[in-house]
């Protein structure tokens, strides 16, 4: 029995019992509620039966909460980001050999069989890691009551995959779905991206619509093309990409576009156009608002005269905005029609300029202004055919999520554009061929191990050293061998390098790299010593953060009941550094717990590598901080002695520039 049912036989149950305790003669609560009424102070009487009420319905509360959080408990999504899950199933659809109607709509056998082409194809291509995926194939939505403006659109189907990222287990410990918290990946014929509906003016024949891109990025569009422009990407070259930003949330889908002859289906309208389509939403607008008001007033005609008279008024002053941008465009009804991206109706009021950034009246702007599109009707028609016109594969991506990288990643490489041209476009060029990705889903980049330094053999080889590493078994340019790193706004992640000026390989840590250590054991010494080198790049900003260094005691991974943080940033022009130490040791009381600042002497930024050498030692309750061998704190009553730390990280905050970043090497822990 799956969590849901569970919850719903919990709350069964509970109301069960509610009832039985409210209207039972033989419950004790029943006798007090009953005996209430024959208490002469009637006070009294009320007082009793609330005070039974609260308790009862504490009680009840209480009882609930507790079954629920028993029951379900997600998997915390760090623990399982790295683990290939798969599918929960993968189908190998056959075929379809019936029809299928959604409203005007006639889904013929040939145009289902290809969502079950596209479904195997898209498990052919791609296996979930981080999360559990499923498959699923669909047809245009069925039109209701909020997607009316939908009726316009050509007749799509594919299929697409949603890879759940909120998992638990079920009575069986096998993963399924805590949520519906998913990322996307669709592959549709006929398909128009986003959501963009220009909803005024789209009518059962034509859907008009806008696709915001780059330059309505919330991080500009600078940054967004660096992160999202696919025309880069050597197996996409061919074919029209695009990114379009998401409707009422930040960020926004990749997509690529696969039509005959790279003819995009999508026509840009004129000015005249865009002005002809408003003038005709006037009169059905006022007959729809017009149907509002009656139904909404129930035939009191006083109110409804009063509320037509003031939607009167709002048609014309829509009708007088019309016409005077219709008489400020005359002369250039031929040219392309720029708009906001969602233009409506008010836009009409009060003056406003249906192509320029504000007023009739303003200079005129084309900033944030958009094409508006629409499916020439003639394509539009031959959607209904057996045979697609054009193919749209869109998915999420966000640099930074693990899940959806590896989705990303997956798509770009493995999935085989060309063969989806052809077999639409050229079929001739692949016939008798089956689908086959470019690179198998399991792939798995080997990882090239390099011969370990002479210190980490010696180290290795000493009893007394807990830990140590240099990275010199990593090659330069790839993620720390034994640690884990997470992802950068940009995608980027902490690799080694070999820095001039320096001996030996150094893992890099800016823009938010976290560097966690696999291998590490666990827990840590008692007493010990660690130390580690840090390098500091020239022109280092002043002011930016540092770098943090933290041990910790976590229940969970990243929940920690206590830990210590050192950070150090640099100082400028050769000024001192600045050290911060931060504890949490909350139990037993009169520890350390709080904050200290402390002067990092000679660590600046103004050498080619500025270089420094930290040192923390913990004996029994003592805590000492060492920089380049020169103490500069000691706590002697800092740390319970009996204190054992199981987490070790190193974290860099995001910089502004090239030069805000970090090198680290030569982490040693001992015991003492």
């Amino acid at each position: 029995m799956d969590n849901f049912k569970n919850q719903r036989l919990m709350k069964k149950n509970i109301f069960l019992l509610v009832n039985h305790v409210d209207h039972s003669p033989f419950h004790p609560l029943y006798r007090i509620v009953q005996l209430g009424p024959l208490c002469r102070n009637r006070m009294a009487s009320s007082y009793i039966l609330k005070e039974t009420y609260m308790k009862k319905i504490i009680l009840l509360s209480v009882l609930f909460v507790s079954l629920l959080n028993a029951v379900a408990q997600p998997i915390p999504r760090q623990s399982i980001q790295d683990d290939v899950i798969g599918w929960m199933k993968v189908y190998h659809f056959k075929g379809v050999k019936e029809s299928k109607k959604v409203d005007d709509k006639l889904y013929s056998a040939a145009q289902l069989s290809i969502c079950d082409s596209l479904a195997n194809w898209i498990q052919a291509s791609y296996i979930p890691k981080g999360g559990l995926g499923d498959v699923k194939k669909a047809v245009s939505d069925q039109l209701g009551l909020y997607n009316q403006h939908t009726a316009g659109q050509p007749q799509s189907y594919g299929a697409y995959s949603k890879t759940y990222t909120e998992l638990k287990y079920n009575s069986s410990k096998k993963m399924e779905p805590f949520t519906n918290g998913h990322v996307y990946w669709g592959v549709f014929a006929n398909q128009i991206p986003g959501d963009w509906a220009v909803r005024d003016i789209c009518t059962p024949t034509q859907y008009y619509f806008t696709m915001p891109s780059f330059e309505s990025s919330e991080i500009g569009p600078e940054k967004t093309k660096e992160y999202h422009d696919l025309s880069k990407i050597e197996n996409l070259k061919l074919y029209i990409t695009l990114w379009v930003k998401n409707l009422g949330f930040g960020g926004g889908n990749e997509a690529v576009l696969l039509c005959k002859d790279n003819k995009s289906p999508f026509v840009k309208i004129s000015k005249g156009e865009f002005l002809q389509a408003m003038e005709a939403t006037i009169p059905r607008y006022y007959e729809a608002e017009k149907k509002k008001i009656s139904e909404r007033e129930q035939g009191v005609q006083e109110r409804v005269n009063r509320e037509v008279k003031q939607l009167d008024e709002k048609i014309k002053r829509f009708r007088d905005g019309l016409n005077k941008n219709k008489e400020k465009y005359k002369n250039r009804l031929g040219e392309l029609a720029t708009t906001a991206a969602q233009p409506s109706l008010n836009d009409l009021d009060n003056g406003r300029d249906l192509f320029s950034a504000g007023y009739l009246t303003d200079t005129e702007s084309t900033s944030g202004r958009l094409p508006v599109y629409k499916v020439d009707p003639a394509m539009a028609e031959l959607c209904k055919k057996d045979k697609p016109q054009w193919i749209l594969i869109s998915w999420n991506y966000s640099p930074n999520d693990p899940i959806e990288k590896h989705q990303h990643e997956s798509i770009i490489n493995n999935f085989n554009f060309d063969y989806v041209y052809n077999f639409f476009f050229n079929p001739e060029k692949i016939k008798g061929q089956p689908y086959k990705p470019l690179r198998s889903p399991l792939y798995k980049e080997a990882v090239v191990v390099t011969a370990a330094s002479e210190a980490s053999k010696k180290s290795a080889a000493d009893k007394n050293i807990h830990f140590f590493e240099d990275f010199s078994t990593t090659a330069v340019g790839k993620t720390p061998i034994g640690w884990k790193t997470n992802l950068a706004s940009d995608g980027s992640s902490s690799v080694v390098a070999k820095p001039d000026g320096l001996e030996g390989n150094w893992a890099i840590l800016a823009k938010g790299y976290t560097l966690i250590p696999n291998g590490i054991k666990k827990p840590l010494p008692q007493n010990f010593t660690i130390s580690y080198d840090m390098v500091a790049a020239q022109n280092f900003t002043w002011g930016a953060k540092g770098l943090t260094f933290k041990l910790a005691k976590e229940t969970s991974p990243g929940n920690a009941e206590s830990y210590l943080e050192v950070k150090i940033r640099p100082g400028f022009d050769g000024r001192d550094g600045e050290v911060a130490i931060e504890a949490k040791f909350p139990s037993p009381p009169g520890y350390f717990n709080g904050s200290k600042w402390l002067v990092a002497k000679g660590f600046s930024n103004n050498k080619m590598n500025n270089r420094i050498n930290v040192t923390i030692k913990k004996n029994g309750e003592t805590l000492e901080l060492f920089v380049d061998k020169n103490k500069i704190a000691e706590y002697e009553k800092a740390i319970p002695a009996a204190h054992l730390f199981n987490a070790v990280s190193f974290y860099s905050f995001g910089g502004d520039t090239e030069n805000d970043k970090f090198y680290v090497s030569n982490i040693k822990i001992t015991k003492d």
